[in-house]
């Protein structure tokens, strides 16, 4: 049932929207999302950067879901989750973690804020001009950071 997702979501996923599920590591926002692209009926990219393909299933199936819409990325680098893109056509894009993707485009490392704010702004302008959905997952540390 989607109806509480279209609450919080004030009305469901929105065509070119970004959203943002920040919260400390461990307290569930990777098993949310990804009940969440098991459970839509649009097909879902979802990306981790954090999981290997076999911890990702595992978990599918501890939720007891099989989406046949739900394609599943390992994959950090946002060039070559955009190639994968153009070839599955998604519907709905779903990272985890915005703090593990990394570009060409600058020289720093994952995670540091420099990063974080250029893969940020790549996937708001792929958003937007596409009109596709971004569920990002973002961790936050004890400090609020």
């Amino acid at each position: 049932n989607n109806n509480e997702l279209d609450t919080v979501l004030g009305g469901g996923l929105v065509k070119g929207s970004v959203t943002l599920l920040g919260g400390e590591p461990g307290i569930g926002k990777s098993t949310l999302l990804l009940q969440v692209a098991l459970n839509i009926r649009q097909k879902v990219l979802y990306v981790s950067g954090e999981e290997s393909q076999s911890q990702i299933k595992m978990r599918a199936d501890r939720l007891e879901a099989n989406n046949s819409n739900c394609l599943i990325l390992t994959e950090t680098n946002t060039q070559q989750i955009f190639k994968n893109i153009e070839e599955t056509e998604p519907e709905v894009l779903v990272i985890d973690s915005i703090q593990t993707l990394h570009t060409n485009n600058i020289e720093a490392s994952p995670g540091s804020i420099s990063q974080i704010r250029e893969t940020a702004s790549e996937l708001i302008k792929f958003a937007k001009e596409t009109a596709t959905p971004v569920l990002l997952i973002g961790h936050i540390n004890k400090d609020g950071n």
